[in-house]
């Protein structure tokens, strides 16, 4: 008789152990779906921040003076479709290069040690692409502007700029 006791009291013991097995499993695995979801960031396209940065670049006093004046990086790049020099017999398409490139290297410095992993800016006009800068890696999570167009009354141009994290 008391080994009957001592047997039943056993499978008792098991059969707690077994159910607080489970919950523990199912806690953790809510807890892990819960975490993959929660650290699974979705891309965003549109950014304010990146739209404020595109808009103040645009209106950025460059090097190249034409007709007197400086121009900005708007008026740069009209100039370069156009393919103008500047004053001091530059080529506007050259210091607009340069010029954007300084830009997005000090607003959006990228590299492994960072946390931009790399960005992209391309200007495209209706006659063709006309300036593309691209530097370090495309990742899959990215920020963006919607695509800024310019008022000129030469050519339709459109400025695209892209940020890798």
């Amino acid at each position: 008789m008391v080994e009957i006791k001592m047997l039943n009291k056993q499978k008792n013991g098991q059969e707690e152990m077994v159910g607080f097995a489970v919950i523990v499993i199912l806690v953790s695995l809510i807890l892990v779906f819960f975490l993959v979801f929660s650290l699974n960031t979705k891309p965003q396209t549109n950014s304010y921040e990146v739209s404020s940065f595109m808009q103040s670049a645009l209106h950025y006093t460059t090097a190249c003076q034409i007709n007197g004046n400086y121009v900005s990086v708007n008026d740069l790049i009209s100039s370069c479709v156009q393919n103008e020099t500047c004053s001091n017999q530059q080529n506007s398409c050259d210091i607009l290069n340069q010029t954007l490139s300084g830009i997005m290297d000090k607003s959006w410095p990228s590299g492994q040690n960072f946390p931009v992993k790399g960005y992209n800016l391309t200007v495209i006009s209706n006659f063709g692409n006309v300036l593309s800068i691209q530097k370090g890696n495309i990742t899959a999570t990215y920020k963006g502007a919607p695509p800024e167009l310019l008022p000129t009354s030469i050519a339709k141009i459109t400025v695209y700029v892209t940020i890798y994290y």
